[in-house]
């Protein structure tokens, strides 16, 4: 891809040259930093820093070089995750006020980087080959989207269920993850009982610890189990799709998940349908070229049909709940305080009645 036929000069003089040099340097940050935060978060090393652990005591417990340590926490300093103080020969790292706030922030990464570092690194080959030959990590998925849920779906379902049902006891999810979401809504809605449905084993052992550090074992219960292996024994107030159809409609396709969902309506006439989706809308410059659009949107669309699941714009998803004989009783977005691009959609169905 190399081009040499422009005189040097010539492109040192270009206009265009600094700033796409810029943007170039920028994609050779992102990746270094994404790799070097990652590594840091899963070593425990940033955890350490919060806690105003030395250097050499991070070095001596962690079994690692000081010097090696050392160059890292340099980078780290100058991305603003840490501040270093002291003298060059004895110098002090603690986190900044960004670095302090990381963890907030962390769902992101571990979704995108934790979850899914297996298929960007492996795109050409998938190219070549197809899809399945490399996997998406289930576990760091599953952790992520839940940790993101905390921002945008988690304090969206609670409005539904207050508005729709408040009287509500019994939440079936598809797709739980790490069971963050349910023990959130468990906790913070009085009497609600829950079930979860997550097929990653992985995932699911993280989702038993998180129900047992909220103390929930008696009102929150996962299933290790394919969504489309579960049946629900009895009707539930709500069942929770998040995330879920766009991999659903993958595996089974269009005319199969209308009938599942047909038969889901019919069998549970009483129980509303609470979706979570993302309206699949690329060519949306303006909102692709904002922060969130380019950070984090282009990446997930990218990722999806490589780890086969399908996106749909909101459209198709409206008209496949009007198949399935579905009403829409409440159609919006998630809080663009979380995330001002709208793709975010999120729906509360409830079967017609025949």
């Amino acid at each position: 891809m190399s081009d040499n036929s422009m005189p040097v000069a010539k492109i040192l003089d270009a206009p265009w040259f600094q700033p796409e040099l810029a943007k170039t340097l920028g994609y050779i940050r992102g990746f270094v930093a994404s790799k070097v935060i990652w590594q840091m978060m899963q070593t425990g090393i940033l955890e350490d820093l919060k806690h105003e652990r030395s250097l050499q005591a991070i070095a001596d417990e962690k079994s690692v070089d000081p010097q090696l340590l050392k160059t890292v926490l340099d980078y780290l300093a100058v991305e603003d995750l840490l501040i270093k103080e002291g003298s060059a020969e004895s110098p002090v790292y603690r986190l900044s006020d960004y670095g302090t706030r990381f963890g907030l922030y962390e769902g992101w990464f571990n979704i995108l980087i934790g979850g899914y570092e297996n298929i960007f690194s492996n795109i050409a080959t998938m190219l070549r080959e197809g899809t399945g030959t490399h996997l998406r990590n289930g576990k760091w998925v599953g952790t992520g989207s839940c940790q993101i849920s905390r921002y945008d779906t988690i304090p969206i379902t609670m409005e539904f269920i207050r508005r729709v049902k408040p009287t509500a006891t019994t939440v079936v999810d598809f797709g739980c993850g790490n069971a963050l979401y349910l023990c959130t809504l468990a906790r913070e809605l009085d009497g609600i009982r829950a079930v979860g449905i997550e097929p990653n084993r992985d995932a699911y052992e993280a989702g038993l610890k998180q129900i047992a550090e909220f103390g929930l074992e008696d009102r929150v219960h996962l299933v290790n189990v394919d969504a489309l292996d579960y049946e629900i024994r009895e009707e539930p107030d709500f069942i929770l799709m998040g995330f879920v159809l766009h991999e659903l409609i993958a595996q089974i396709g269009r005319d199969a998940l209308v009938t599942y969902l047909r038969k889901m309506a019919r069998k549970f006439s009483c129980s509303y349908l609470m979706v979570m989706e993302v309206d699949y809308d690329i060519d949306n410059r303006e909102v692709m070229q904002s922060d969130v659009g380019i950070g984090y949107y282009n990446p997930y669309f990218l990722l999806h049909p490589f780890t086969d699941q399908r996106l749909l714009p909101k459209k198709s998803w409206d008209e496949i709940f009007e198949e399935a004989g579905y009403e829409i009783i409440i159609d919006t977005v998630t809080s663009p305080k979380a995330d001002p691009t709208g793709f975010g959609i999120c729906y509360v169905l409830k079967p017609i009645s025949e």
